[in-house]
């Protein structure tokens, strides 16, 4: 299960991808865009995002990752 978020004004949908970008989802159309974790867009429809929401959503989940130890 990965990280997502619903911005509480707009609705749109704010997901962690796999590679650590954000995907972000307006409902109402289904319009996509991909953003790294300062909001600069990546790919998609979607060309904006809520810089707060994306910081939240791509930084704190890399910074919350373990690195595994070797066996």
């Amino acid at each position: 299960m990965s990280k997502q978020v619903i911005h509480p004004l707009t609705g749109h949908v704010y997901r962690l991808t796999e590679d650590g970008l954000v995907e972000v989802t307006d409902p109402r159309t289904g319009v996509q865009g991909v953003f790294d974790f300062q909001a600069r867009w990546q790919s998609g429809e979607l060309r904006h995002a809520d810089l707060q929401m994306a910081g939240w959503v791509g930084r704190l989940a890399q910074r919350r990752t373990t690195p595994q130890p070797e066996e």
